[in-house]
């Protein structure tokens, strides 16, 4: 227990929350440390603070029952939204491609030569070409992609903002349009997920009649965009279930039973949403029913059956599109760095990128079906113009469907014009996916070898079916998206038969590409830099301990606390939580979070939480309640200037117990665990930092994601072995770093000089 006057007392806390801190040039940092620290983590760990649990004690039986309802109901009302905006694009963009086709059947009926209908066709796609753009690169370059690499971030841990506000969703919806009509190598399914996540998002602030939100806790937010994410998936191919599997695959990092049966819930809304306004209409048509119709929908198979000799030869074509994929992968990745380069994220040079590129491809495909004798009429669309000028469905379903023979010289220049167009768009300056491009140039190929495996006797081979299979190993070559690929496919196709040989080539590609280099989206978040932690751990951890990565001095706040001194340490560090400890001994209590740390600042003095002895008056009671913190906003921080205002009216001998507020069931880990059991944690728990404590309980320093990534990285590198309590680089850059809440409060905002430490949350 804490003896002697106030003013010992008020001496010993603020040399608790005061340590050396180290000053690390900027200039001395490396360009990745910069961008990490620019970034922000989110932590998934439950509340077990006394005030949280008797928050949730109060929400026990029919209240609690009733909010519960309204998460059913915000997960079915996410379904329908991420289903109309899927409706929505794809009604568009039909509208959009039936009206430059039809301009092309005036023209060449109004007698117009070809260098006329060429300026028309190449007119009409740089002008969407344009609006999509100027969308990405002067509204909201976020909208750029296909936004599944910042989704996988989101889910992952990371703080991305702007990438789940409607201002994105706009764009990326009208953006992804005109990309598509323009003729580009695009594909709608990407952006399709991003804006079902978008959807999903809007309602985590969603209120539930008198009660406050039900999603107002991070890891119940999370969930709601995986589950949206997995909608966007089941509207585009229809295909609920292969959502869920997507979503378990590609984001979400900390699945249970219970996530999976809300996931497949939002999964089959928006099925049915889609099903339902894309399914067959007219006068023998009953109203509501429900057509095979999707927005991405490749047909049945007339014969669903193939030989076990072709077996080998599937596997061969997986193979094959490992190897192509690992290139796809490579080529575009010293594309993406020299667009970061000389291109920029916006402005005038890469919108100027995105009419050249938009002009040269434009050109080459309207005149490629004539090389072969084509027609040159636009609406005939034969073969060569169904491959180089309809939509990638079409092509597809023509590959995949068709009868006739197809050249085979006109397959193979197809399939390497394809794959070079689709790795210099992807990246561009436009909203923009890779399914349907990469799905397309598989399946010219596949279609390619099943052609020429007709002539064996003994495969039988029928040249749809490994069209079918080469689409799925190409996707998986590039992507490296496994299980859902193959249950996406399934689904839109209608044939479980073929689930053995998509199987086979899709992990062939898989194992083949993994030798090489990482799938396209984990290149592409690398590119950024973003602190992702993977499913396994880096395998340099194995040899370095907790003391090697953690963050150390640390910014700590007694248990028993001067309200002037705690308001001090919040207005001057920019740390996200603060280890709590007890003020005589200095023993870990645990962890309260900056934004909980402001709201009992801004509220504890009408709440009467502040006393002048709180040791002996305090008895852990909790005096500013959770739904009082809700109601004034939480968890956003507060303004600063306004818990400045509300703290300069109380006196400065007013103490405060934080033990009520803190999370006393935050995970700790000594400084002798091992690194490589750190990562363990974040990775399964969805942690954002974890205290490291010493031999007698104080905390020695925490851990964050970018900490364990550093000491890898230098591990790796041969540097591993530091000291323990030695400063990781990651640890040094945070001084300069944005925090989670700035000296407004707002999102993002910098901060003056910490007092000390370097503990600045990611």
């Amino acid at each position: 227990m804490l003896t002697g006057d106030l003013r010992t007392r008020s001496a010993r806390s603020t040399s608790m929350m005061r340590s050396q801190p180290t000053t690390v040039s900027e200039k001395e940092l490396d360009p990745k440390t910069k961008a990490r620290m620019a970034l922000e983590s989110v932590g998934f760990d439950l509340q077990e603070s006394q005030q949280y649990i008797e928050y949730a004690r109060g929400l026990s039986g029919k209240l609690g029952r009733f909010k519960g309802g309204f998460r059913w109901l915000y997960l079915c009302a996410a379904g329908f939204g991420a289903g109309a905006v899927a409706v929505a694009i794809c009604s568009v963009l039909k509208l959009v491609n039936e009206a430059k086709v039809g301009a092309q059947e005036q023209l060449f009926q109004a007698g117009y030569g070809l260098g006329v209908r060429y300026l028309a066709w190449v007119g009409s796609s740089l002008v969407l070409a344009a609006v999509a753009g100027f969308l990405v690169c002067y509204v909201e370059p976020l909208a750029a992609g296909s936004g599944i690499p910042e989704i996988k971030c989101i889910l992952n841990g990371i703080d991305l903002p702007n990438v789940l506000r409607m201002r994105t969703l706009v764009a990326k919806a009208l953006g992804i349009v005109c990309s598509v009509a323009a003729g580009l190598p695009c594909g709608r399914e990407g952006p399709m997920i991003h804006s079902g996540a978008i959807v999903a998002a809007q309602f985590t602030g969603a209120s539930a009649g008198p009660l406050p939100t039900p999603y107002r806790i991070t890891p119940e937010a999370r969930d709601m965009v995986a589950a949206g994410a997995a909608a966007g998936v089941a509207a585009a191919f229809g295909a609920p279930i292969g959502g869920v599997l997507f979503a378990v695959e590609e984001g979400a990092s900390h699945m249970n039973p219970t996530i999976l049966v809300r996931t497949f819930v939002c999964s089959a809304v928006a099925a049915l949403m889609v099903r339902f306004f894309a399914g067959p209409r007219g006068e023998a048509t009953a109203w509501g029913t429900l057509g095979a119709d999707v927005p991405v929908e490749f047909g049945r198979f007339a014969v669903q059956s193939y030989t076990i000799f072709e077996l080998p030869v599937f596997a061969l074509l997986g193979i094959f599109s490992g190897f192509a994929g690992a290139l796809f992968n490579f080529l575009n990745l010293k594309l993406s760095l020299w667009r970061m380069r000389w291109v920029g994220p916006r402005g005038h040079w890469r919108f100027l990128e995105v009419l050249i590129v938009t002009a040269v491809i434009i050109s080459f495909n309207f005149f490629a079906p004539l090389i072969k004798g084509g027609s040159t009429a636009m609406g005939d669309f034969d073969v060569s113009q169904t491959l180089f000028v309809a939509s990638g469905d079409e092509a597809i379903k023509q590959l995949f469907h068709g009868q006739e023979r197809i050249d085979p010289w006109m397959l193979l220049f197809f399939a390497l014009i394809h794959y070079l167009q689709t790795v210099w768009t992807y990246g561009l300056g436009v909203p923009s996916g890779l399914f349907v491009p990469s799905l397309l140039g598989g399946a010219a190929f596949g279609r390619l070898v099943g052609q020429a495996a007709q002539g064996v006797t003994l495969l039988g081979a029928r040249p749809g079916v490994y069209a079918l299979v080469g689409a799925a190993a190409m996707l998986s070559g590039m992507a490296r998206i496994t299980i859902s690929l193959v249950v996406i496919l399934m689904e839109t196709t209608g044939d479980a038969e073929f689930g053995v040989p998509i199987f086979i080539v899709v992990m062939a590609a898989k194992w083949v590409g993994d030798v090489f280099n990482e799938g396209i989206y984990d290149l592409h978040i690398h590119l950024r830099h973003v602190p992702l932690l993977e499913h396994r751990p880096e395998k340099h951890l194995l040899a370095l301990r907790a003391g090697d990565c953690m963050a150390a001095p640390v910014v700590c706040a007694p248990q028993i606390s001067r309200v002037q001194d705690l308001m001090d340490m919040v207005a001057s560090c920019r740390h996200h939580a603060f280890p709590v400890v007890q003020s005589s001994s200095g023993h870990f209590v645990g962890m309260v979070e900056r934004n909980t740390l402001m709201h009992v600042l801004l509220l504890g003095g009408k709440c009467g939480a502040f006393s002048d002895c709180a040791e002996a008056n305090g008895k852990g009671k909790v005096a500013v309640s959770y739904s009082n913190m809700i109601r004034h906003g939480f968890p956003q921080c507060p303004p600063l200037a306004s818990v400045r205002e509300a703290v300069a009216a109380v006196p400065e001998d007013q103490e405060i117990d934080l033990a009520p507020y803190a999370n006393k069931g935050s995970f700790t880990v000594e400084e002798d665990a091992a690194a490589n059991r750190c990562y363990v944690l974040f990775r399964t728990l969805g942690l954002r930092h974890v205290p490291v404590l010493g031999p007698d309980h104080t905390v020695r320093g925490i851990i964050t994601r970018k900490d364990l990534l550093a000491a890898a990285e230098h591990g790796e590198h041969g540097e591993h072995g530091a000291s323990a309590g030695a400063p990781s680089p990651a640890s040094e850059a945070r001084k300069d770093s944005p925090g989670e809440c700035g000296a407004d409060g707002s999102q993002g905002a910098g901060l003056p000089e910490p007092l000390g430490g370097r503990v600045a949350e990611v």
